[in-house]
């Protein structure tokens, strides 16, 4: 979902409001991509929050929400890394995430930009009237048209059409996105 830039000179003002949306955009997919790495779901959770501290409390300005994302997701990784360093933890999945600390192994690199794909989805989703988004998220689902129509008392037509407008009102509202995905892709 394409940040207005308000939102992103919050980011870079220290606005407490713009951070609060910061936080609840991004901590949830953050703490499962650092759990990945590190296995702990509690330190996959510090290690988000300290990431949000190192960043409110420097002086880095992002130019784009594009930049910051990569910051945060970079940021996650290396310190999930620095955390299995100094814990001396299971020898193989040190060694395993490690060979990507000079160069970003792209299998990682891929599971973060899934992370990021499904967190944004899910939010897009979620800004679907009510209808529209129960059609959907019953369709992710594995429900049929037809299921879909008997559960909730309405046509097969009905079902197909709102499935279609949802469709094309997710597709313009993340085309931003997904173009970033598909350069990221192109680069490896």
């Amino acid at each position: 979902m394409p940040y207005p830039e308000t939102f992103l000179q919050g980011i870079n003002d220290k606005n407490p409001k713009a951070w609060e949306e910061l936080y609840r955009h991004f901590y949830g997919a953050l703490c499962n991509y650092a759990f990945r790495i590190t296995n702990d779901r509690a330190e996959a959770e510090d290690i988000v929050q300290e990431c949000f501290i190192s960043i409110w409390n420097s002086s880095l300005l992002f130019e784009a929400p594009k930049a910051l994302t990569m910051y945060l997701y970079r940021s996650v990784y290396h310190n999930s890394l620095k955390f299995l360093q100094r814990k001396h933890a299971d020898n193989e999945r040190l060694s395993e995430w490690s060979d990507g600390q000079q160069k970003m192994d792209e299998g990682y690199f891929f599971e973060a930009v899934e992370e990021e794909v499904v967190r944004k989805v899910r939010t897009a989703i979620a800004t679907l009237p009510d209808k529209r988004r129960k059609i959907i998220e019953m369709s992710l689902d594995g429900c049929s048209v037809a299921e879909i129509a008997e559960q909730l008392h309405i046509s097969v037509d009905t079902v197909k059409t709102q499935k279609k407008r949802a469709y094309a009102y997710l597709k313009e509202h993340l085309k931003e996105d997904f173009m970033l995905f598909i350069f990221i892709f192109d680069l490896f």
